[in-house]
C-alpha cells in the first residue's frame, strides 16, 4: 500500500519511541505516599466501628417484642441512675461542707489528776502545790469544798482524787528536815521520795527500814497506804513509823505517835488521806549492808515449810519474794538476799537512774503478748536474769525505778497491781482459788509475787490484822476498754471472795471493785474509822474515789446490796444498756433541728435554713457521743447501725432541701418580693406540728397523707404570688407524698423487725418513794426493793425529763441510785456560747454551736445518776443552761 491508501488529512501513525527524560522534572501534582503515624503518648487508638443493629423486620418476633421492652427499660433505669449519682454526689457534698464548718467545744474544765494506770482521771476543781506547812494549813482553811491529797500518784483508783476537790499535790513540798545517825532516825517532809532519802542517807552507811520495791513514791503516800516491800520478818511501815504531823479539817495541826494522839496515829496511817494532811515524819532507818543473792525453784506445793525452815527461821535474810509462774501455778522461783561479809561484786551504791527501761518493756511484751510468752519467761529470761549469786548494797535492791514498768503505750492496754494477804497457814488452800480465778477469766497475768509481812501493830484499816501473812501481788495486763474494765471488776470481786474464804483481806491502793459488804468483811475495824473520821472530819472534807465508795456516810450508802441487786437482774424490762443514752442525743437531734425548721419557717422562707450545718452537726454529735459511750460501755453495734441509716436518711432529705430550696424555692421567692403564700404558711404548720409530734411519737406514724388531703382540699389554689403559691403546692405534694409513702414501708419493717417501744422506764430511789413526786401521775409505779431501797416506774421521753425537772424544783430529797441499771446518763440542753460546766455532779463532753443561733451552744453533759436532781436544781437556779432533754436510754 502507498501513501494515497490512506485516508485523507490523517497522520502517519510513527512508531512508539521512548520520550527522553526531562533535564528537569515539573513539579508532581499528585498525592505524596502516606507515612505511617509517629507514636505518641497522646494519640489515640482508633473506635472500632459501631455494628448497626439488625432492623426490626429481619429479625424475630420474639425479639422484636424484647426490644420494645427493653428499650424503655434501658432508658428508666438510665435516668435513675444518673439521678441517684447526682443525690450521692449532692448528699456527700453538702455534709462534707456541714462537718467541715460545726466546731465542736470541749470541755473548759479544771485540771485532771491522772492515776499511773491512766484508768481513772478525775477532775479536780484546781490543785495547790505548797512548799511549806502554812502553806497546806491556808489551803485548808480557805476552802470549804471537798479536799484530796496526792504525792506521786501512784495508787491505781483513784484514791488520790474526787470530782470538783481541791487537789493538795504534795511533790513540792519534799525537804529533808532532820537526820540522827546515832538514832537512825530520819524527819522528812510528806513530799519527799524513797530516792531522794536513800541519796541522802547512803553517805552515812543508813538505809531504810521499811519501803516498797520502788524508790519513787512518797513519804506522805507510803504511810498514808501503810506500805510493805520484800523485807522478811518485817511488817507495814507503820512499825518504823517514830511520829508525823497532820493537818487536820479545821487547819489544826497535831504530832501523832504511839504515845500521843494514838487514835490518830492508827487511823491516819493506812488511812488514804481520809483524816488529814500527814506534812512531815519521823522514820527509823537500818545499816547498809551489803546482801548476797540466791535463787530456788520448786513445784508450789513445797514452798510453804520450804518458806517456815529455810526463810522465816533463817537470821540475816533482808529481802525476799518467790514468784508463782502463770499460767500453771504450779512452780515457784524463790529469790532471797540474805546479808554477808562479802564485798559487793556490783560497785554502784544506788541503781543508776534511767530515761527509759527498754529490757523491762520488752520482757513484759514477750510475756503478755508472745505466744509461750509465760513459758519463755519461766525457761530463758528468769534463769538468764537471775544467774549467778552477785552481791550488792542494801540500797541498791531498794532503789528500782518504777519506770522499768512502764509500757510504750496506754492507750489500749495498761499494767495494773492486785494484792491479796492471806494468812501463812491458808497459802496451800488459797492458791487454787487464786489459779482457779485466773484461768476462767483467762487473766494475763504478768507476774504473781509472794511477799511476807508479820502482824499489824494497830491501825484501824490493818491488811495484815493480828497474825502473819503472805502477800499475794499480782501484776496483770488488762485492756482499757469498757468491756476490759467491766471483766477486771468481775473477777476482782470472785478474788475478794477466794481472800474472804481464807481469812485474808486485800490492799486497797488498786481499783476498788469489790463491794462495801466485802470491804466491811476485810476490814472489820473499818466502822471504828469512820467514826473517828466523823470526829476529826464532820463534814467529810478529806475525800477521794476510795472514801465516795466505801464510806457508810459517803456516795456508797445508797449502793445496792445482793439481794436488791438480784432482785432488779430478775426483772426481764428494767436494765438497758447504758451506751443507748449516749447514742440517743444523734436521733434526738433530729428532732431538735425539725424544732429549729419549725421556729425559722413561722416568720422566714426556707431557702436560708442552714440544711448543710445541720447534717453536718448530726455527723459530729455521732461521732462525739459514740467516742464518749465507747469509754465506759460495749460497743453498741445494733444502735449504731440505726443512726447510721437514720442519719443517710436525714442527710439526703436536707442535702435535696438545701439544693432545691437554693435554687427553684429562692428563684420562687424572689417572684414573690419575700412575701408568704398561704402555701408556706400551711407548711410551717405542718413543720411546727410534726415536730411536736415527733418528742413523743416515731416520725413514721405521723399522717404524711392526711396532710396532703388538706394541702389541695383547704388551701385556696388561687391567689396573689402565682408562680412561688403553686411552686410551693407542687413541691410540697411531692415531699409529703414521698415521706407518706416512705413511712409507710419504714413503719411496716419497723413493725415486723421490733417489738413495740416500752413507754415506762424503772429507777431506783434511795429510801421511800413515798417522798419521791407524792401523787404525780408521771410515776406508773411505786413498790419498795429492799430495807433502804425502793423501785419507781415511770413514764418515758419528755414525761421522764420533766418529771425530773419538777422533782428538783421542788427540792426532792430522795436521790436517785440508778435508772434502768445504769449510774450515768446523758443530759442537753441551750446555753449561751460561753457557758462552760465545771463541777462534782456532771462531766461536760462537749458542745456544738445551734445552726440558726450561732450566739447559743448545746452542751452534753454525761451527769451521775445519784447527783442528777442536785445538777437540775443548781442548773434551774443558775439559769444560764436550759436543759431541754434528760436521755433515758
Amino acid at each position: 500500500m502507498d501513501a494515497s491508501d490512506y485516508p485523507p488529512n490523517q497522520p502517519t501513525q510513527a512508531p512508539a519511541q521512548p520520550a527522553p527524560a526531562p533535564v528537569c522534572a515539573p513539579e508532581s501534582t499528585s498525592a505524596p505516599e502516606a507515612k505511617p503515624p509517629r507514636k505518641s503518648w497522646f494519640r489515640r487508638k482508633p473506635k472500632r466501628a459501631r455494628k448497626e443493629p439488625l432492623p426490626d423486620e429481619a429479625v424475630g418476633r420474639g425479639r422484636r417484642i424484647a426490644r420494645k421492652v427493653w428499650r424503655p427499660v434501658r432508658k428508666t433505669l438510665r435516668f435513675f441512675a444518673w439521678m441517684i449519682l447526682a443525690v450521692t454526689l449532692t448528699t456527700i457534698g453538702v455534709t462534707w461542707w456541714g462537718i467541715s464548718h460545726t466546731p465542736v467545744i470541749g470541755p473548759v474544765s479544771g485540771p485532771r489528776v491522772v492515776d499511773f494506770t491512766q484508768l481513772y482521771p478525775v477532775e479536780v476543781a484546781q490543785v495547790a502545790a505548797p512548799v511549806q506547812e502554812s502553806d497546806i494549813v491556808a489551803a485548808v482553811r480557805q476552802t470549804t469544798g471537798p479536799i484530796s491529797i496526792g504525792g506521786g500518784r501512784f495508787s491505781m483508783g483513784g484514791q488520790t482524787a474526787t470530782e470538783g476537790a481541791l487537789q493538795i499535790d504534795m511533790r513540792q513540798y519534799r525537804r529533808i528536815l532532820q537526820l540522827d545517825t546515832a538514832q537512825k532516825t530520819i524527819t522528812v517532809q510528806a513530799g519527799a521520795t524513797w530516792r531522794q532519802i536513800q541519796e541522802f542517807i547512803d553517805r552515812y552507811g543508813l538505809s531504810v527500814k521499811v519501803m516498797q520495791s520502788y524508790g519513787n513514791f512518797t513519804v506522805g503516800g507510803s504511810l498514808s497506804v501503810n506500805v510493805h516491800g520484800r523485807y522478811a520478818g518485817l511488817g507495814p511501815i507503820m512499825s518504823t513509823v517514830r511520829s508525823f504531823r497532820i493537818v487536820l479539817a479545821d487547819g489544826s495541826v497535831v504530832t501523832a505517835s504511839a504515845e500521843e494522839n494514838p487514835h490518830i496515829y492508827n487511823g491516819a496511817i493506812g488511812g488514804y488521806g481520809g483524816l488529814g494532811v500527814i506534812t512531815e515524819a519521823t522514820l527509823e532507818l537500818a545499816d547498809n549492808v551489803p546482801v548476797r543473792r540466791t535463787r530456788q525453784t520448786m513445784p508450789v506445793a513445797a514452798y510453804g515449810e520450804w518458806f517456815r525452815r529455810t526463810i522465816r527461821e533463817k537470821p540475816g535474810v533482808i529481802f525476799h519474794n518467790a514468784d508463782i509462774y502463770p499460767n500453771e501455778y504450779d512452780r515457784i522461783s524463790a529469790v532471797t538476799f540474805t546479808q554477808t561479809a562479802d564485798s559487793v561484786t556490783v560497785p554502784d551504791r544506788l541503781m543508776p537512774r534511767r530515761e527509759s527501761y527498754p529490757a523491762g518493756r520488752w520482757g513484759q511484751t514477750i510475756v503478755t503478748g508472745w505466744p509461750g510468752g509465760k513459758e519463755i519467761r519461766e525457761h530463758v529470761l528468769d534463769p538468764w536474769m537471775y544467774r549467778g549469786n552477785p552481791v550488792v548494797w542494801r540500797n541498791y535492791e531498794a532503789s528500782y525505778d518504777v519506770r522499768e514498768l512502764e509500757p510504750a503505750s496506754r492507750e489500749k492496754y495498761t499494767y495494773v497491781l492486785q494484792e491479796y494477804f492471806i494468812p501463812v497457814d491458808e497459802f496451800e488452800r488459797f492458791v487454787p482459788r487464786m489459779a482457779n480465778v485466773f484461768r476462767r477469766w483467762d487473766v494475763n497475768v504478768v507476774n504473781v509475787s509472794i511477799r511476807h509481812a508479820t502482824k499489824d501493830p494497830g491501825s484501824l484499816l490493818a491488811w495484815a490484822g493480828d497474825e502473819e501473812k503472805f502477800a499475794f501481788v499480782v501484776w496483770y495486763k488488762q485492756r482499757t476498754d469498757a468491756e476490759g474494765r467491766r471483766r477486771v471488776a468481775a473477777w476482782t470481786r470472785e478474788m475478794a471472795d477466794a481472800a474472804l474464804a481464807s481469812r485474808g483481806s486485800w490492799y486497797l491502793p488498786y481499783q476498788p471493785h469489790a463491794t462495801p459488804e466485802q470491804f466491811a468483811r476485810a476490814y472489820p475495824r473499818s466502822g471504828e474509822f469512820f467514826a473517828l473520821k466523823r470526829r476529826l472530819d464532820p463534814t467529810n472534807r478529806f475525800r477521794n474515789k476510795l472514801w465516795d465508795r466505801y464510806d457508810p456516810a459517803g456516795p456508797a450508802r445508797m449502793d445496792l446490796g445482793r439481794a436488791e441487786r438480784a432482785a432488779l437482774d430478775s426483772l426481764p424490762a428494767y436494765a438497758r444498756p447504758e451506751s443507748q443514752s449516749f447514742l440517743a442525743h444523734p436521733e434526738w437531734f433530729i428532732v431538735y433541728s425539725s424544732d429549729e425548721y419549725a421556729a425559722w419557717t413561722r416568720t422566714r422562707l426556707p431557702h436560708e435554713f442552714p440544711f448543710a450545718r445541720s447534717v453536718g452537726q448530726f455527723w459530729r454529735n455521732w461521732k462525739h457521743v459514740s467516742r464518749a459511750s465507747r469509754q465506759e460501755n460495749p460497743k453498741n453495734g445494733q444502735y449504731s447501725l440505726m443512726l447510721g441509716v437514720i442519719g443517710v436518711s436525714y442527710s439526703v432529705e436536707y442535702a435535696l432541701k438545701w439544693a432545691y430550696e437554693g435554687t427553684v424555692g429562692r428563684f420562687s421567692a424572689w417572684t414573690a418580693g419575700g412575701r408568704m403564700t398561704a402555701e408556706d404558711r400551711f407548711a410551717h404548720e405542718v413543720a411546727a406540728d410534726y415536730a411536736k409530734f415527733i418528742h413523743t411519737i416515731p416520725w413514721y406514724q405521723y399522717p404524711f397523707g392526711e396532710q396532703l388531703g388538706r394541702l389541695w382540699s383547704d388551701v385556696p389554689k388561687f391567689g396573689p404570688q402565682w408562680f412561688r403559691k403553686w411552686e410551693r403546692r407542687l413541691s410540697l405534694t411531692v415531699e409529703l407524698a414521698i415521706k407518706a409513702g416512705y413511712a409507710s414501708l419504714l413503719g411496716g419493717a419497723t413493725g415486723a423487725a421490733y417489738a413495740p417501744q416500752d413507754l415506762r422506764i424503772g429507777a431506783v430511789v434511795f429510801g421511800d418513794t413515798a417522798t419521791l413526786m407524792p401523787g404525780d401521775e408521771r410515776i406508773v409505779a411505786r413498790r419498795p426493793l429492799g430495807p433502804r431501797h425502793a423501785l419507781v416506774t415511770l413514764q418515758r421521753y419528755d414525761p421522764f425529763g420533766e418529771l425530773l425537772l419538777d422533782a428538783a424544783r421542788r427540792g426532792e430529797s430522795a436521790p436517785l441510785v440508778e435508772i434502768a441499771g445504769n449510774d450515768d446518763i446523758v443530759v442537753t440542753g441551750l446555753a449561751p456560747a460561753d457557758w462552760r460546766y465545771v463541777g462534782p455532779e456532771a462531766e461536760f463532753l462537749y458542745a456544738v454551736p445551734v445552726a440558726t443561733d450561732p450566739a447559743r451552744i448545746r452542751p452534753v453533759l454525761k451527769v451521775r445518776t445519784r447527783d442528777l436532781l442536785p445538777f437540775l436544781r443548781r442548773m434551774e437556779a443558775e439559769k444560764r443552761f436550759q436543759v431541754d432533754h434528760v436521755y433515758d436510754y
